[in-house]
């Protein structure tokens, strides 16, 4: 699905196709929702999880109330999820969702939550 957003031609098609892989985000369990930090700075309520694995690599988790943004998560999560500190120190947020064709068109809220994810990343790479 990331091939199919960077080959989309308009913004519309991109829009339905961040929607559409947010429905891919299974949501989490109350209980679950409890033990994810909050992320703040972004328009909705937001939830970001990191599970360091056995094999040095991390699992990430994260949701929100927006569907726009879980799309936007979904596809943050395909790109990240099972990379250790080393592959991720190499991750460059921002250029990703350039490469994406989405950056300009995300709010300023939206891109704050994205960041505040961005920086927990960098941390795991200290």
């Amino acid at each position: 699905m990331i091939e199919q957003l960077k080959l989309a031609t308009n913004w519309e098609e991109r829009y339905r196709l961040i929607i559409q892989a947010g429905k891919n985000l299974p949501r989490p369990s109350d209980n679950e929702l409890a033990n994810m930090q909050s992320i703040s700075g972004c328009e909705a309520q937001m939830w970001f999880q990191i599970a360091p694995q056995n094999d040095r690599t991390f699992q990430f988790s994260a949701f929100s109330e927006a569907r726009i943004m879980n799309g936007l998560l979904w596809f943050l999560l395909e790109k990240i999820n099972g990379k250790t500190a080393e592959e991720l120190s190499e991750f460059d947020l921002s250029a990703f969702f350039t490469e994406l064709g989405i950056a300009q068109r995300l709010s300023e809220t939206r891109l704050n939550g994205l960041n505040q994810i961005g920086q927990q990343l960098k941390q795991l790479c200290i």
